[in-house]
């Protein structure tokens, strides 16, 4: 196998793996408490979704942005800079942990009323607040396995980085099973089941630090404030375009409370689940590159970038069309997956074909971001990232009901993508690539 070709693979697979998994333990929760709980319990998981997608979106500027200076200065052969980077990005990720954690915990009935709970039965509402607030007591292992996996990832070890996360799905899906069927515990038990399997995914990943496998070595550092905003500057297009999972989410709990009520969110739900999968898939195709990208920018190999560009582009394309056939032909299969309740089927079975063509159009509005953000042109990867991830899609989801229908939410968003997609080929096409 041709060497190029080698470490796209050994960078891209690991990368959508690791994310495949990361997003799975809400996935499994979900599983699990429709199966072992109810329809109502897992509306109630998804109304904390929002929340929850939203903490990891804002997280992930951290690893993103450290990891995009760390590749650059690794292209350069600064050792000392690149560390000082990884560093500045995991004290960061932390801080923001703890915060985010007592503002969960603290706060967890008022979150889920803002995202739609208030309109909802008082059993679906108290089963969010408890879950999220469960779900929030978990921040700081759930934001530091994905903020190591990224740096275990470019630091030579994407490999581990993937075994660490698949360590935590399996400990999650155990005790998933564990905490709900023998101890009954219901929703509390999903969420508990979802951060301990994050516990022994951190232990995993910091085990690269420990045997001293890179580079990049944990120490102590001294914040310089400079290289804070350059990580943010970078780190904010993967967290823009992370912001359409929580967004989505929001648009929809709202609207669908409203038209629609329970079934309307429970349905979503089930839709959601599968849509943070096809998102992980195909960001981590994106995310894969992102190290590749920031190297031969290092390197100023212009004809390497471009090859890279046109790879991810294939690869997204062809697994988007994959997994968008895949619903369409297995609609009611996947859907009873989570729940078999008739009437949770019937509205899943009709929405979901529709849904997933979004997903085909996303999947290359993933790479163009990477793509620029890697390349240090940020600002251009930011109109991208706010246009798919905020403007379009919300004003998709709650206009298009309002105009042709409640029937036609489902088809919101591969409207925002696609007008998201000629957005970024026209500033792709009129921006230039500088090595600075």
């Amino acid at each position: 196998m041709n060497a190029k070709v080698k470490s796209l693979c050994g960078y891209i697979f690991p990368a959508m793996g690791g994310l495949f998994v990361t997003y799975l333990y809400n996935v499994v929760d979900g599983i699990f408490v429709g199966q072992g709980v109810g329809s109502a319990a897992l509306g109630a998981v998804n109304i904390a979704v929002p929340f929850i997608t939203f903490v990891v979106a804002i997280a992930v500027m951290f690893p993103m942005g450290g990891a995009t200076v760390v590749a650059i200065r690794m292209g350069r052969e600064d050792k000392k800079g690149a560390n000082q980077a990884f560093m500045t990005a995991v004290t960061l990720t932390l801080a923001v942990s703890v915060l985010l954690m007592i503002v969960g915990i603290v706060f967890s009935q008022q979150i889920v009323d803002i995202s739609g709970a208030s309109k909802l039965s008082d059993e679906m509402r108290k089963m969010a607040a408890d879950y999220l607030l469960y779900y929030s007591a978990f921040s700081i292992p759930m934001l530091m396995s994905t903020c190591l996996s990224v740096f275990v990832r470019n630091d030579g070890s994407p490999t581990l980085s993937f075994i660490g996360m698949c360590v935590g799905a399996i400990a999650n899906i155990f005790l998933d099973w564990l905490f709900i069927f023998p101890f009954g515990m219901g929703i509390i038990g999903a969420a508990v089941a979802s951060g301990l399997g994050q516990v022994f995914s951190v232990l995993v990943l910091l085990s690269h630090f420990w045997n001293k496998k890179g580079r990049l070595k944990l120490n102590l550092i001294k914040l310089e404030i400079t290289l804070v905003k350059k990580i943010c500057k970078r780190g904010v297009p993967e967290a823009i375009s992370q912001l359409t999972t929580p967004v989505t989410a929001l648009c929809y709990n709202i609207m669908l409370a409203s038209l629609v009520g329970d079934i309307g969110v429970s349905t979503f739900s089930v839709l959601s689940f599968i849509y943070s999968l096809a998102n992980a898939i195909l960001s981590g195709g994106a995310q894969g590159l992102q190290p590749l990208w920031g190297n031969s920018y290092g390197k100023k190999d212009t004809g390497e970038i471009n090859w890279l560009f046109r790879c991810g582009i294939t690869i997204n394309l062809v697994l988007s069309v994959l997994v968008c056939s895949t619903l369409f032909f297995f609609d009611k299969p996947v859907i009873c997956i989570f729940n078999s309740d008739t009437e949770l089927v019937q509205t899943a079975s009709k929405a979901l074909p529709l849904f997933s063509l979004s997903f085909i159009p996303m999947a290359l509005n993933l790479i163009y971001t990477s793509f620029l953000y890697s390349t240090k042109r940020t600002k251009q990867s930011n109109v991208i990232a706010v246009s798919r991830g905020i403007i379009i899609k919300a004003m998709a989801i709650c206009s298009i009901p309002m105009l042709f229908g409640k029937e036609m939410i489902w088809v919101a968003p591969f409207i925002a993508e696609t007008i998201t997609l000629i957005i970024a080929i026209t500033i792709t096409k009129r921006t230039k690539l500088i090595f600075q």
